[in-house]
């Protein structure tokens, strides 16, 4: 796909300014903003003559209407008709892309921070004790469930004792150990354990689509915090494929990611 030159740009700004763009375009404009941040002159610029027209017009309708005029004159385009919503609210979000062309582009901005401070425990998953009384639980799944309510209950120290213990298993439910082992790690400021612990758990392996999509979140935040902006993007990317509640969250962070690794 050929690259944009600045006449491109010129021509997709005066669109969107005058409302013409659908909302892949804006964002194919948001993101080459981003990308390509000598190009917001360009985007102040139209801007700003547009509030400069803006201001001509209502002026000239104030003086039409101190004067008594009623000449039959057609409305001014964009202000008077239904045409003006679009215009004007993409000169609002001019005011949004300024904010965040500024941080992003801020000296003291050297790394995307985490969006979470704390995993809830209501993620962590619980060992299954629902079974026949004649069927004993075994040393694992009685570990693994120690360890569970010592989380629970705010002994994370116990709790990473606990699960440290069960990291030479080689049980099914070992997925387990790592996943919870990383939230707990992530809640205590471990974040490098969190990371290492992340990029072993099989997200897909865990039970209901929305603790998948959970794990890949909280996946994707810890690699943040060690500063890991490839893996961090690797699975905001996954979030993106499958439309999860963190969708949104998901866009904004692979278009930060992808502007500090190209800035």
């Amino acid at each position: 796909m050929p690259k944009d030159t600045p006449s491109d740009v010129v021509r997709l700004i005066d669109d969107y300014l005058k409302g013409r763009l659908n909302q892949s375009q804006i964002d194919h404009l948001w993101v080459l903003l981003m990308q390509n941040p000598e190009y917001y002159p360009l985007l102040e610029t139209q801007a700003a003559m547009k509030r400069m027209d803006v201001e001509e017009i209502r002026r000239k309708l104030e003086n039409k209407d101190d004067d008594g005029s009623t000449d039959d004159q057609e409305p001014y385009s964009g202000f008077v008709n239904e045409s003006k919503t679009p215009w004007v609210s993409a000169l609002a979000a001019v005011v949004v892309i300024a904010v965040l062309l500024n941080i992003f582009r801020s000296p003291v901005e050297t790394e995307i921070r985490p969006l979470i401070d704390e995993i809830h425990t209501t993620n962590l998953i619980a060992p299954d004790i629902s079974r026949s009384t004649a069927t004993e639980m075994s040393n694992f799944e009685q570990a693994l469930y120690r360890a569970y309510l010592l989380s629970l209950s705010g002994n994370a120290k116990g709790a990473i004792a606990e699960y440290e213990q069960l990291l030479d298993y080689n049980d099914i439910k070992r997925n387990w150990v790592d996943y919870n082992l990383a939230i707990i790690y992530y809640n205590t400021g471990q974040h490098l354990n969190s990371a290492e612990l992340f990029q072993t758990v099989d997200c897909e392996q865990l039970d209901g689509n929305v603790r998948v999509e959970s794990c890949y979140w909280f996946m994707t935040n810890s690699f943040l915090a060690v500063n890991n902006l490839e893996r961090a993007r690797e699975s905001a990317e996954i979030i993106l494929q499958k439309g999860s509640i963190y969708q949104h969250d998901a866009i904004d962070l692979v278009r930060k990611i992808q502007y500090f690794q190209e800035k």
